[in-house]
């Protein structure tokens, strides 16, 4: 029986993960406590089943957008986080690096070339935002909170917890988008087309889970390492759930 179904012995908490667990069996535990610990969230109940206005959900979405610009950078001279991961491996002499470094690379390339503004656009006008909103918005203190601690961690950490962050981030859009998707079509009559750059992200069967798991696969064997890993999940987590409660308050969430 595999191990991480065995009620007999459940691994439960993240130190006997780290000290049991190695590779694929240790990525499986990782995924599975990212999903179930973002479940667990107050706030994201209160988006599936939440119901306002959408003047309210427009001031949500609106920091939601410069948080998810924030990934790649803003065409104001912003390198994002991926750019600050990206120079953090690349300082490394360490082999196992060179994979992570390659995924990174490559997500950066992809979610340049895809026409995710021009998603967020549609999305966010068909919220009701015009297009000067959208352009001349500024981050409210719990988004500036988030990106000054994501490039903290991507740009002065250890790569290796940079790389966790990285992936706990990839799993956590997914989680959180779903919960986002269902607060959108309870509220609204935006049509798929509207709705495409959050349905991309709610995706359980898209690059969010496939750059997730592969991001880690040579790298989570020694304990060491797995520990740094850890440690960057962690504050992934531990930051999107205060932005996302920071949020909050523009929906009336409690």
């Amino acid at each position: 029986m595999n191990e991480l179904t065995d009620n007999t012995n459940p691994v439960n908490n993240p130190e006997q993960a780290v000290k049991e667990f190695v590779g694929e069996q240790f990525i499986e535990w990782l995924m599975n406590y990212i999903t179930d610990e973002i479940g667990k969230w107050p706030v994201i109940h209160e988006l599936n089943s939440l119901h306002t206005k959408l003047e309210k959900i427009k001031k949500f979405m609106l920091q939601r957008f410069l948080a998810q610009q924030a990934v790649v950078g803003r065409l104001d001279g912003d390198p994002g986080f991926l750019r600050f991961a990206i120079a953090n491996l690349s300082e490394s002499d360490d082999p196992t690096a060179e994979s992570a470094l390659e995924i990174l690379e490559q997500k950066r390339q992809e979610e340049l070339i895809m026409p995710t503004e021009q998603l967020w656009y549609r999305l966010l006008q068909s919220l009701g935002a015009s297009i000067e909103e959208i352009q001349r918005v500024e981050a409210k203190e719990p988004t500036r909170n988030y990106t000054a601690e994501l490039s903290e961690i991507y740009s002065s950490s250890d790569w290796q917890t940079a790389v966790g962050a990285f992936a706990a981030h990839e799993r956590a859009m997914m989680v959180e988008s779903q919960a986002i998707l269902a607060m959108l079509q309870h509220n609204s009559k935006l049509t798929h087309q509207d709705l495409e750059i959050i349905s991309t992200h709610a995706d359980s069967k898209g690059g969010y889970t496939a750059n997730a798991n592969h991001v880690l696969d040579k790298i989570v064997f020694d304990h060491e390492t797995k520990l740094l890993v850890w440690d960057g999940v962690n504050r992934q987590l531990t930051a999107r759930q205060e932005f996302l409660n920071g949020l909050a308050k523009y929906l009336a969430v409690v």
